[in-house]
């Protein structure tokens, strides 16, 4: 093993990797990503970094990479909301993460770090909820638990901790992921709201938080690593009040939203990938609230403003 202080990031390519690759290159650790060939990172470089072209599911490849780590953030995980069979999101998110901790175990890997999702919990501050609906019902969502099951058995063998990051936006993030909210209000005079709501964290924060849950978090626990609760609405006024713009608000309907999931679920079985199926759909009309008071216990993490500089 090169040095306790080397750490394997999975999904350099993305936006909550990148952060976590320069939070560690800032607290002085040294980084081995990877990400799939055809792939960029687009973060800060520097002496300690090496960034290598390798598929997380390749056990073969990963192997001499995890060889020289003490610690393992994976995060890299199929994301889309749109992809109609769930064998797919269960092979990468849960069987070829359990395969990549065991791996890391066998590789004598001291720390290994989970990224979920938050919505694997009940809402609240209670890690230990169980997952309601109709997030129970979403194949990503079910294929993060499944991926938290498979990798939570080998905390006998090295320390396992789980992260639960609730909706990220910010830094390399894309305007067809979740910066989306930004074009949102940024492009349209009239922003149609959706009854519900959701706790939305800076990712450079939730990077900060699980840096500290990579040394922090305890064997075999979960951390959702969250921001602040908001309604669509407030969430809306909060990014136009960020950008100097005024905007017009109308809220949606649930009767509407319904419609919509209903159109989706057809389109779906016709063979098209869209994202606006009845889950998702049902999504936007709760209030889909979280507190990190546990990740504060444990290892001190309170996230700083929506907008503005992370906390050191």
């Amino acid at each position: 093993m090169e040095d306790r202080k080397t750490v394997l990031v999975t999904g350099a390519n993305g936006m909550l990797a990148t952060n976590i690759i320069e939070r560690l290159l800032h607290e002085g650790y040294a980084v081995v990503a990877t990400l799939r060939r055809g792939k960029k990172y687009r973060g800060e470089t520097g002496p300690g970094l090496e960034v290598v072209e390798a598929d997380f599911k390749d056990a073969a490849a990963m192997r001499p990479l995890v060889e020289r780590c003490s610690r393992v953030v994976h995060v890299a995980a199929m994301t889309s909301q749109s992809c109609p069979d769930y064998e797919q999101y269960r092979q990468v998110n849960a069987e070829a993460s359990r395969r990549l901790a065991e791996l890391a175990a066998e590789c004598g890997v001291e720390r290994f770090l989970y990224v979920s999702t938050a919505n694997t919990i009940g809402f609240g501050s209670d890690e230990d909820q169980p997952m309601k609906y109709p997030f129970s019902e979403s194949f990503y969502a079910r294929s993060k638990k499944e991926g938290e099951d498979g990798v939570l058995p080998l905390k006998d063998r090295m320390a396992v901790v789980i992260v639960n990051p609730t909706f990220m936006i910010g830094k390399y993030g894309s305007e067809k992921g979740s910066n989306r909210v930004f074009s949102m209000v940024r492009n349209s005079p009239v922003v149609a709201c959706p009854s519900g709501g959701k706790n939305v964290i800076n990712v450079e924060e939730a990077a900060r938080g699980m840096v500290m849950a990579l040394e922090g978090g305890k064997n075999g626990e979960k951390y959702l690593i969250c921001g602040a609760n908001y309604s669509y609405s407030e969430l809306f006024h909060t990014i136009a009040a960020h950008f100097g713009l005024r905007r017009c608000y109308l809220g949606l309907p649930d009767w509407l939203l319904k419609l919509a999931g209903h159109l989706g679920d057809l389109l779906g079985r016709c063979g098209l990938k869209v994202e606006f199926g009845s889950v998702n759909m049902r999504i936007l009309m709760i209030k889909n609230y979280y507190s990190t008071d546990k990740a504060f216990r444990d290892f001190g993490f309170r996230p700083g403003r929506l907008f503005g500089e992370s906390k050191s």
